[in-house]
Parts: structure tokens; C-alpha cells; sequence
């Protein structure tokens, strides 16, 4: 009975180290590798004013936002939530005055935070250049500003595209700079493809490094880099490696990952993970066969990744936009982070809002705060 007892044990302890490992797996290939898109059910509400879409935490949030339409390649703005039916599991939300009315719209669409959708609808002069990069060039969006001496590089995160930093773009507007919106090496545009996986920034920062070589060699004398999510994390190592780091006056980030460590440790403890899967994560990350099953060029450096652990690395104004209610970043990682570097960081609670959607939450508090940051700790020292 002893020994059959101890079997068992021993069959369920292997078990669950098999689900953990399958987990662990399953895991790291979302983080670097990207997913399907996740649709929803949507449709006009009779009057086609409105339209109608699957309730769910992002849906019913409060804000601007946007659905696509693949079946027609449309983009269409919704706005406030007029009805929220829990039993039939749907939300009805006004279409946005600034958009045309869809004729048709659904079955399916994809819910997105990016309400611009054109680079001529957040200003009319801007043009699309190619920047010159270890792989070939990676096209960009440039918008003039009134101030062709300070640019801002708009940084993107994992497994989006350049266009959902055109919330970015309208945040710096009032302030005149010249905008540059670029690509790097995991987007789907970049031609040819150059990364079926995301590094995580452990690679990528270097083609946000050509795009500060070529506001350089365009004129700019001062460059903000503004880096959202993993953008964040690209931002970060462009600041301390760029051979023109001397010309990067400050840092904006928004829901930034400043710790890959902790994230992944987060999002495996929201997933009801003990501590011990995320580490078992991270070690694959970091193992070279299994970094090259991914399709990564190189394993993960974790410790390169890490802003929050090492006291004071951040030498630049640095200024953290972050919501509370980030259900991918939490914001305790962004006040760990300001709290390793008090001297150069500045942390502004926003309202609450889903991962990078501070912006459509409240366009007004965001732009203020920005500009207020800006105005106090970049332009007042000249």
C-alpha cells in the first residue's frame, strides 16, 4: 500500500511538473511570438448610429476607441456607451461624430485603442521616409513641425504598428516638434521580414537608433524618444546606447515595461501560476536552443532588460504616464521604478484605463500632463 501510495505521489508530482513546463511554454511563445487576432461580434444597431459588439472589460470601457471591419477594410470611431445588457452580453456604443457612418458593418471586428487610423487625420503635413537600417530601410512616418530643432521618436510596443503611436503624435502637437514615427524589425511592414519573434527591445532598440541617426542628419539638435509598453523598454536602451545619446533630452514613457522580470512574473500570477512557472519562462527565454526554437536571433539578456532592480540606471528626465488599472503593466512595477530613480523620473497617476490606453481614457489630463512635464523639465532648461 506504501509503495503504491508513493507512486502516486510520485505520478502526481510529475504531472504537475509537466503541466507547469507545458505552461511555461505555452507562455513564452505568446510573449515573443504573435497571436491570432481576437475577434469580436459586432454590428449597426437599427438606426446605424450606433454599434453593437460583445461586452467584455474593454469594450465597455470608458473613452474613445475604434473597430476594423476585415470584411471591408474600414475602420469606424465609436464613443460613449449608451447601453450595457449583462444578460445578453453586449454593449452599444455611439459612433463617433468625426467618422463617417459604416452602411455595413461585422460580423466580426477587431476592437483597437487607435482612433486616427491615417496619418492625415492627426496632421495635414507629414510624409512617409525610409530610414536606412542594419537590414535594409524601414519606413517611417514624418510629421513637420513648427520646431524642426526638437524631435520626438514615437516608439511602439510588441505586436502593434506604428499607426497606434498616432495618439502620441496628437499628445505632443501643441508643442510644435517635428514627429517621427518608425518601424523596426518584428512589424509586419518591414520588407523583407526580418523577425518572426519580438526580443523584447533587446534588439529592436537598434533600429530606433537609425531613426535617431536620421532626425540627426535631418537637423534635430534636441530628441525626445516616447516609447509606450515595450516601447518603453526600446526607448530606455536607445537612451543609454545610442551614438547620439548626447542629443536625447528626455524620455516619455506610457505603461512601459521597465522590467521584464516582474511583468512576466505579474501576468503569470494573474494567471494563477506560482512564482516558480514565470521563472521557468524566463529560463527558456534565456536558454539558447529553446531562445532559437522561438526564432530568436539571440536568448534573452534579462538583466540588460532591467530598470527597477539597479538603483539610479536612468541618467535622463524621464517621465512615467501609468493608470492603476493596467491589467498587463501594473502600475506598481512604473512606482518601483520611479522609487530606483528618484532624480531623474517623474510618475503621473492617470485615470483609470486598460493596457497603453491612458490617451483614449482621457485625451485632455494626458496631453496636459505631457505638455506640462515638457514645458517644466526639458524647454525651461534650453
Amino acid at each position: 500500500m506504501l509503495t503504491t501510495r508513493r507512486g502516486i505521489a510520485c505520478l502526481a508530482f510529475l504531472v504537475a511538473v509537466g503541466s507547469l513546463f507545458g505552461f511555461a511554454v505555452i507562455m513564452a511563445r505568446k510573449i515573443v511570438r504573435r497571436g491570432p487576432k481576437d475577434y469580436r461580434r459586432a454590428e449597426l444597431t437599427a438606426d446605424g448610429r450606433r454599434v453593437r459588439i460583445d461586452l467584455d472589460a474593454y469594450t465597455k470601457a470608458h473613452g474613445d476607441f475604434a473597430v476594423f471591419d476585415p470584411a471591408t477594410a474600414r475602420y469606424t470611431r465609436v464613443g460613449e456607451v449608451t447601453l450595457i445588457d449583462e444578460d445578453q452580453k453586449f454593449v452599444e456604443r455611439r459612433i463617433h461624430p468625426s467618422g463617417s457612418w459604416p452602411v455595413t458593418l461585422g460580423p466580426v471586428v477587431d476592437w483597437t485603442p487607435d482612433v486616427f487610423f491615417e496619418p492625415s487625420a492627426v496632421a495635414g503635413r507629414f510624409e512617409e521616409v525610409h530610414i536606412t537600417t542594419a537590414y535594409g530601410a524601414a519606413p517611417a512616418w514624418l510629421f513637420e513641425g513648427r520646431n524642426a530643432d526638437t524631435w520626438v521618436i514615437h516608439i511602439h510596443g510588441s505586436w502593434t504598428d506604428r499607426s497606434i503611436m498616432f495618439r502620441d503624435v496628437h499628445a505632443f502637437s501643441p508643442l510644435g516638434f517635428t514627429s517621427l514615427v518608425p518601424s523596426f524589425r518584428s512589424d509586419l511592414e518591414v520588407s523583407p521580414p526580418q523577425a518572426e519573434s519580438s526580443h523584447l527591445g533587446q534588439t529592436e532598440w537598434r533600429d530606433v537608433d537609425s531613426a535617431v541617426a536620421y532626425a540627426v542628419a535631418h537637423g534635430a539638435q534636441r530628441i525626445m524618444l516616447s516609447g509606450w509598453s515595450m516601447g518603453g523598454t526600446i526607448a530606455l536602451l536607445t537612451a543609454e546606447r545610442s551614438a547620439y545619446r548626447d542629443r536625447i533630452a528626455g524620455i516619455v514613457l506610457v505603461g512601459p515595461v521597465t522590467s521584464w522580470r516582474k511583468t512576466i512574473t505579474a501576468g503569470a500570477e494573474a494567471a494563477g501560476v506560482p512564482a516558480v512557472g514565470a521563472g521557468l519562462v524566463m529560463s527558456l527565454l534565456q536558454a539558447p536552443p529553446f531562445a532559437k526554437m522561438l526564432g530568436l536571433d539571440e536568448p534573452i539578456n534579462f538583466d540588460a532588460l532591467e530598470w527597477v532592480d539597479i538603483p539610479n540606471r536612468v541618467s535622463i528626465p524621464t517621465l512615467v504616464l501609468h493608470s492603476s488599472a493596467d491589467q498587463e503593466v501594473p502600475w506598481e512595477i512604473s512606482a518601483a521604478f520611479q522609487r530606483a530613480n528618484p532624480d531623474t523620473v517623474t510618475l503621473i497617476h492617470l485615470p483609470e484605463a486598460h493596457h497603453t490606453q491612458e490617451w483614449n481614457v482621457s485625451p485632455h489630463t494626458f496631453t496636459n500632463e505631457l505638455t506640462s512635464w515638457i514645458n517644466k523639465r526639458i524647454l525651461s532648461k534650453g
